[in-house]
Order: structure tokens, then C-alpha cells, then sequence
């Protein structure tokens, strides 16, 4: 017989749900939390931002990014429920793994954008790679957390117990932890379920690129250390996640790899759905990139993510954590950046993005200052700042300054030297005459969405260095 008293804050935690779903009924048992599907539990506000940042960052066009990224986080979340991820520290609350999970995916997203894998390739063959690494990396991010749920012992109202293997509990249940002392336990269990969740499609797809699947099994194996660069972005992700001390107890946990010697909630829905953005996910505008020269920066250590059981009436402190631009709510419930910067070269960035996108800076012309070659953006380079200058009317003298902090942005691929060489030929067979053109690469996820991307300029070609 189970020794209830074990049952961890079964009479001081509420049920938490959202404003939609009526969980709560006379009969409902008190401690007991009642199941909630997917669709349900990701209806709060930071959840929909976390998702939102996934979106704005996914290399996937909507149909794949639906079957690859967001079927998994439902199924995620579904076996998540309302458990916390921890007994005691800032995820010790009803839904702390959900959040848990979303945020670090989130950043892993993010940081993912700032890097082209695999290591050592040709950037063509990069950018034909581009959206199966980035996959490899939202995988790496999502799936280890389900190790979690072993240390949760669940038990249903009829007094059975719950195993996390496929689909929601069945009926209310209540829960305490009880942790896993086996690694490889632990590790076993995360990868079979790991394997359970990830689509069967999406394993096809991947398994095109050798190297990627590879490195996606090593990593979920329980070989982290072994995974290279998947590691060092996840891990990062995790240490960015909720800027909070625990996060670093977090990190060494994600980054031990037991190996034998020998081997190697404001409940409040953002905005309505978009034509042009996937179930669940509400519209906004491009936001920026960490840098790929440098390490991700730590939150500001006074910085404190709020309680989701006390949303904040606005989302500032959040959006300020995660790098963020401050935003502006717009009667239509799209969110727009804010045109107002101290930084000429966020300015700079939100008027190339926001160019590009409305039309106003067309591409591919045979006179213009960006075109599209490769799954990048090539900006041509000082063209490009004098263009910006003379459309704000801002000094031409401050041309260097505006092309240095441009750079310290980091969005430009910059592994073999910060600027790049383009020929731009007359005709689509590339050959004869030319003009000979430098600039920067920035991956054109960044500034295009699926559905505003022109596509390649035929006429041009990036040399090889």
C-alpha cells in the first residue's frame, strides 16, 4: 500500500488551467490534479512566446515544422502535464518541466542560427544541411527532459499507477517524487521515449544526412560529450534557461555522460492566429540572434523571471531576459518592434528586416544592395550602409560607425573572415562578364520568412575562399 504521506503538497498546490478548459469539478478529488490536453497546457503567455521563438527561428517551412517540432512538444507537454521538474528551486511548481523544456528549447533554437554545421563543410553543403542540423539541435533540446519524469511516481484516482510511455493520464492523478538513483536507468528510459516521440518522418528525413542522425542518436544515447557542437549549444541553452542558479546544476546534469573506461501562467492567449503562422502561435516580427563570434551573454544577475503562477501584467522582463528587443502591441494583436535604439546597428537590422519583408527593398537586382544565393542573404558591402544612411537622412560620415555595429551583431556568417566575395554575372549561365562583389552572408531565415523568401539569385555565384 502506497504511504500517502509521501504525496508531495497534494493540499497546498492548485490546479492550475487555463482560462478555457473546465477542469475542475465537484467530484474532482482534492490534491488531485486533473489530465489536460495539449492545446490546453500550452495556452499561457510565456508558453506561446517560447513557441513563437521557435517558429521565428525554425529553418522548416509550416507544414514540417507542424510535424517535426510541434506534434513532439505536444506530446512533450502532454506527458509533462503539471509536474514540476524539481522538488525544490524555481521550477518546483505545477508545470515547471513543461516550462522547463519550452524555454530551453527556445534558446537552443536561437542559438542554433548562429552557427553553420556541419563543422569543416563547404557552405553550400551547409546550407542544403542547414534545416536538418537545426532539427538535430531542437531534438537535442526537447527530448532529454523527459528523463524527468522518472523521478515522478504518479498515481491515478483509482489507485493504479501511471507510466509516462505514450498518451496523457487517463484520469486525475497526483504524484511525489521519487528519484531515479541509476544513470543508466535514466538514460535508457529518456532514450526509448525520445524514440517514441520523434516523428517517423521526420527520422526518414534525417537519416539523408549520415552525420546528422549520428550525432542526434549519440546525444540521446546518453554520449553528450561525444556530440561536439549539439552539446556545447544545448548546454549553453540550458544555462541561459530561467537565468537561475539551479541552472547550473542543470548544465552538469545535461553535459554526464557515464560512459564505461573503455569507450569513448497568465492564462491569457496572444493574439489571434495568423495566415502565415502555425496553430498555437501568435504573429510578430523578427528578434535578434546572439552572435556566433562570441559566447551567448548570462542573463543580467538581477534579472528574476516571474512566478508563473503570478503573471506579470506584461511580458518585459521575459523578452529583456532572452535577448529580446522591446516590443509594442498593435490594436490588430501583431507585435512590432520597436523603432527606438541607442544601437545604429539594431536600427540598421530592423530596417533591412522590415524592407525586406514589406518589398521596399527588392532583391535580386542587377543594381541592388541584396540578393539571395545559397540559402543566405548577401548584403552588398558599403553600398548596403550608404543606402541606409541616405533613406534616414543620417550623416554619410557615420558609415564606418554604422558597419562596425552592424558587425558586433553577429548575425553574418563569419567563419572564414567577416566579408565575403560574390560575382554577379549577366546571364543565368554564368558566364562571360561580370561584376565582382564583397559583403556579407547573413542566413536568409533571419531576415525572410517561407513565405516572403524570393529565392536565389540565378546571376550570382559566392566564390570560394
Amino acid at each position: 500500500m502506497l504511504n500517502l504521506k509521501f504525496f508531495l503538497s497534494l493540499a497546498r498546490l492548485p490546479i492550475v488551467a487555463p482560462h478555457t478548459a473546465k477542469v475542475t469539478t465537484p467530484s474532482l478529488p482534492s490534491g488531485y490534479f486533473q489530465p489536460m490536453r495539449a492545446t490546453e497546457l500550452l495556452m499561457t503567455t510565456r508558453r506561446q512566446q517560447w513557441l513563437q521563438s521557435l517558429w521565428d527561428y525554425s529553418s522548416l517551412p509550416k507544414d514540417m515544422y507542424r510535424q517535426y517540432y510541434l506534434a513532439p512538444l505536444e506530446h512533450c507537454v502532454t506527458l509533462m502535464q503539471q509536474f514540476p521538474l524539481t522538488e525544490s528551486g524555481p521550477y518546483a511548481r505545477p508545470g515547471g518541466m513543461a516550462d522547463y523544456m519550452l524555454e530551453t528549447v527556445s534558446y537552443a533554437a536561437r542559438l542554433s542560427k548562429s552557427y553553420m554545421l556541419p563543422v569543416g563543410a563547404p557552405p553550400e553543403e551547409q546550407a542544403a544541411q542547414n534545416a536538418a542540423w537545426n532539427t538535430v539541435i531542437i531534438y537535442a533540446a526537447m527530448l532529454p527532459s523527459l528523463e524527468y519524469l522518472c523521478h515522478i511516481h504518479v498515481e491515478l484516482e483509482n489507485g493504479k499507477r501511471w507510466f509516462p510511455l505514450l498518451d496523457a493520464p487517463p484520469e486525475p492523478y497526483r504524484f511525489r517524487f521519487e528519484p531515479e538513483q541509476s544513470p543508466e536507468r535514466l538514460q535508457s528510459f529518456g532514450a526509448m521515449l525520445a524514440w517514441k516521440i520523434i516523428p517517423p518522418e521526420a527520422i526518414n528525413w534525417l537519416s539523408s544526412w549520415p552525420k546528422a542522425i549520428r550525432t542526434l542518436s549519440t546525444y540521446l544515447t546518453g554520449f553528450r560529450a561525444q556530440s561536439g557542437v549539439v552539446n556545447a549549444i544545448v548546454s549553453e541553452a540550458i544555462r541561459l534557461t530561467a537565468g537561475s542558479p539551479e541552472s547550473k546544476t542543470l548544465v552538469a546534469l545535461a553535459a554526464m555522460v557515464p560512459v564505461p573506461a573503455d569507450s569513448l501562467q497568465g492564462d491569457t492567449l496572444l493574439s489571434g492566429l495568423a495566415d502565415n503562422i502555425p496553430e498555437l502561435v501568435a504573429s510578430y516580427s523578427e528578434d535578434n540572434v546572439l552572435p556566433a563570434a562570441e559566447p551567448a551573454p548570462a542573463p543580467p544577475a538581477d534579472l528574476v523571471l516571474p512566478d508563473l503562477q503570478e503573471e506579470p501584467d506584461d511580458t518585459d522582463a521575459l523578452l529583456a531576459m532572452m535577448g529580446f528587443a522591446s516590443v509594442d502591441v498593435a490594436e490588430t494583436g501583431e507585435i512590432m518592434l520597436s523603432a527606438e535604439s541607442n544601437d545604429p546597428g539594431e536600427v540598421f537590422w530592423q530596417w533591412l528586416v522590415t524592407g525586406c519583408r514589406s518589398g521596399s527593398l527588392i532583391p535580386n537586382k542587377s543594381d541592388g544592395r541584396v540578393h539571395l544565393v545559397a540559402g543566405y542573404v548577401f548584403l552588398r558591402a558599403p553600398g548596403i550602409f550608404h543606402q541606409f544612411l541616405t533613406e534616414t537622412n543620417a550623416p554619410v560620415e557615420d558609415k564606418a560607425r554604422l558597419q562596425k555595429a552592424f558587425e558586433r551583431l553577429g548575425h553574418h556568417r563569419q567563419d572564414n573572415g567577416t566579408m565575403y566575395t560574390c560575382q554577379l554575372y549577366q546571364n543565368k549561365q554564368r558566364e562571360g562578364r561580370f561584376q565582382k562583389l564583397s559583403g556579407y552572408l547573413v542566413p536568409a531565415s533571419k531576415i525572410f520568412t517561407s513565405d516572403d523568401n524570393p529565392g536565389d539569385n540565378p546571376l550570382l555565384i559566392v566564390l570560394k575562399e
